[in-house]
């Protein structure tokens, strides 16, 4: 961090076959087959750093309902600002969350960071959670029923009334 310009660095990333192959493995799908990023790196505040940028990605999940390899495109932008702890303000005890401000600063470890963390992170991020093949849908019913109409539920009330006309027995 010590030798960034003053106008900042672009960095360039691109996933080697071995390094889309461990990634997949952490990210618990099928394949990375191309991931790249185009990164800007520059000075932020007096002791800091923002990373800002864009990621590309092919990557190939399970269909959740056949299992059957699904290939997708993850474009996710990128901007991080990263201060040393001791710059952080801390957290109030109450938070205050606004969903239009800007997220505050990371905090910097150690003085570094990994480029190839973050948009690895920003990756998991950009991943569909329920990827499909195109054309499948879920069937109605839970799997044993699908197709057969279920008999209407009594209503709780229904069953009360009931209760309430029949004579008492003594």
């Amino acid at each position: 961090m010590a030798n960034l310009p003053g106008k900042g660095q672009r960095v360039r990333i691109e996933a080697s076959a071995d390094e889309g192959a461990a990634l997949a493995s952490d990210l618990g799908i099928l394949g990375v087959s191309a991931l790249s990023a185009e990164l800007e790196v520059y000075p932020f505040r007096s002791s800091g750093v923002r990373v800002r940028g864009h990621l590309s990605a092919r990557v190939t999940q399970s269909c959740v309902i056949t299992l059957e390899p699904v290939d997708q495109t993850v474009e996710e932008d990128i901007d991080l600002r990263f201060l040393p702890e001791s710059e952080i303000k801390a957290t109030p005890v109450e938070i205050d969350i606004d969903p239009e401000a800007e997220d505050p600063p990371e905090p910097l470890p150690h003085g570094d960071f990994d480029l190839g963390q973050i948009v690895a992170e920003h990756l998991a991020l950009g991943l569909d959670p329920y990827p499909r093949k195109e054309g499948v849908a879920f069937a109605e019913g839970d799997g044993e029923t699908a197709g057969e109409e279920e008999p209407p539920k009594a209503s709780p009330f229904a069953r009360l009334k009931a209760l309430r006309d029949t004579p008492d027995e003594a």
